[in-house]
């Protein structure tokens, strides 16, 4: 909002740039934005301190303008507000939720945990990354499709239903389904060093499952899919995940192999010396890849084509975007050209958000070696170190209360944890801060929002009062940090990056504290100036509610 202004204003005085060129000032006597002008002074090859004076004596501020007066300092033209015109710009945009007049639609596929055991931490950052893009696109008012794939068809469920078979099918099943058929699936790996025939019967299974269509094996095969399926709802319970689709990769084997038909036809595709079918993507830069084994079975991509085909057409889609790891960059690039040289104009509106992996202290996980932390034991433990904490607070409240604040509380910290982070960074998991009430966590920007919550509590009966004439520094800058918000959602959208909501909250709760710090608001010094703090307090307190909800944290009332 208030670079915008601005902007305007620059652009009145012939000067055309963006908000990147714009800076805000550490020192408040050089305002409250600052347009440097060492890159025009380039260009027109013209002292740069020349150029800031003349943009001033240009520039004409209107009466309805927030700025109130602007000055030139050396090579800087320096925009100071009028807060009292600012605040109640700024608060009362806040009460409206920004208006998309596009009305895109757009499928964000994330989390898509292989059906062979339960999700692992490693799982944790992709779903609770596509979680938070779903929610910055729906608030911003894109239509949002919430989709979740089932790699269901492919060697590593071959292997699963084999040691279904061999070793659980009259077995009673204890605890979680996903974890239940997971030590089966580590066994089979075991027993497959010293039993190599093992593999071959699992490629024999994968044959007749795709090929065949064999009936028998085809029942066992969606029975431990389902089972661990089951698994996988009650750990996206805990997390209060929801999806509106699920897609199944065996759903579009057929469909894909039609495309890698096409493919061959127009030469896009050429059969191996081995007998696969292959790529012919070099040409473009791309490394070539297999489409079909030899033995006529598909692979990942083989489905994907069918399966991009289906969503396009059967959701109307504008955007499709898959939430997918950075071992895949290469795969998607194949995928993608490959749709646009097969003729699908929609191809250049798919794109992969790419993240990195999420490490233990120790190395990397083996679900296969059974070397992994689950995600539902991180859940419980971090829950459990949650309500440790808040029975030291809170000894009157109910069990019930306590639970329900713990989960609010670690399931709260541990996605905060993972979204603040880049997502071209790696995450080494680690316990120690997750729960810190102090720093950039998630338990810190919580309990900013119960302090809110407290403060206009006591204050009982008050109205809101949005402009006021002497402002405190303290005030001033929370007033403009909460003007940035809705442009950081967008900023977040454009860009795919849900930490920058994360980065944002941690400012926000900084400069609430400092205000908290400086500026009493039951005790101010007249009811004007209490209402006007306590108006500030509670638009703080619903900013950080929304904005926690973006990255997929709840609000607790208390703590």
């Amino acid at each position: 909002m208030l670079e915008k202004e601005v902007l305007k204003l620059l652009a009145f005085a012939g000067v055309k740039t963006d908000e990147s060129k714009l800076e805000r000032p550490t020192q408040k006597e050089f305002g409250d934005i600052a347009f440097p002008c060492f890159e025009l002074a380039k260009i027109e090859r013209r002292n740069p301190v020349e150029i800031a004076r003349n943009l001033q004596s240009k520039i004409k501020i209107p009466a309805d303008s927030v700025v109130e007066r602007i000055e030139a300092n050396g090579g800087y033209v320096n925009f100071f507000y009028n807060y009292s015109k600012f605040s109640e710009k700024v608060l009362l945009s806040l009460e409206k939720r920004p208006k998309n007049e596009l009305k895109e639609k757009i499928l964000v596929e994330f989390s898509h945990p292989n059906p062979v055991h339960a999700m692992h931490i490693g799982h944790a950052r992709g779903t609770f990354l596509g979680d938070s893009l779903c929610s910055i696109f729906d608030y911003l008012g894109y239509k949002v499709v919430r989709a979740n794939l089932m790699n269901d068809v492919g060697l590593q469920v071959a292997k699963l239903v084999v040691a279904y078979e061999m070793w659980a099918k009259n077995k009673k099943i204890k605890g979680k389904p996903d974890f239940w058929l997971w030590q089966y699936y580590v066994k089979f790996h075991e027993e497959a060093k010293i039993k190599p025939e093992l593999e071959e019967k699992a490629h024999e299974m994968l044959r007749k499952f795709e090929i065949i269509h064999d009936k028998k094996v085809s029942a066992v095969w969606n029975k431990v899919v389902r089972l661990v399926m089951k698994g996988f709802e009650e750990t996206y319970k805990k997390l209060g995940l929801k999806f509106d689709v699920y897609f199944f990769e065996s759903d579009y084997r057929k469909s894909g192999k039609k495309l890698v038909e096409r493919a061959l036809k127009k030469k896009l595709a050429f059969k191996s010396s081995e007998g696969a079918i292959v790529t012919n993507l070099e040409k473009y830069g791309i490394p070539n890849t297999v489409l079909l084994r030899s033995d006529g079975t598909g692979l990942y991509i083989t489905s994907d084509l069918g399966m991009t085909v289906y969503r396009f057409e059967k959701y109307n889609l504008d955007k499709s975007v898959w939430v997918v790891s950075s071992q895949q960059n290469l795969y998607f690039k194949q995928l993608f050209k490959l749709l646009e040289l097969l003729g699908f104009n929609w191809a250049k509106n798919c794109y992969h958000f790419s993240f990195e992996h999420i490490n233990l202290p120790e190395g990397k996980m083996s679900s296969r070696e059974g070397r992994a932390l689950m995600l539902d034991e991180v859940i419980a433990k971090i829950v459990e170190m949650a309500k440790e904490e808040v029975a030291k607070r809170n000894k009157s409240i109910s069990e019930k209360e306590k639970q329900k604040l713990a989960e609010q509380i670690g399931i709260g910290a541990l996605k905060y944890t993972i979204v603040r982070i880049e997502p071209e960074n790696l995450i080494t998991f680690d316990w120690k801060q997750m729960l810190s009430f102090d720093g950039n966590t998630g338990p810190y920007i919580q309990y900013a929002h119960t302090r809110c919550n407290s403060i206009l509590k006591k204050a009982k009966k008050w109205k809101k009062v949005y402009a006021a004439i002497e402002l405190k520094h303290e005030e001033k800058n929370l007033i403009s940090t909460l003007a940035r918000f809705n442009d950081i959602v967008a900023e977040s959208a454009a860009m795919m990056k849900p930490h920058l909501i994360c980065n944002y909250l941690y400012d926000l709760t900084t400069a609430l504290n400092n205000f908290y710090e400086k500026c009493p608001v039951l005790k101010a010094e007249s009811s004007q100036q209490k209402n006007f703090r306590l108006t500030l307090v509670d638009a703080t307190k619903e900013v950080l509610k929304q904005g926690m909800q973006l990255v997929g944290m709840e609000a607790p009332e208390r703590m």
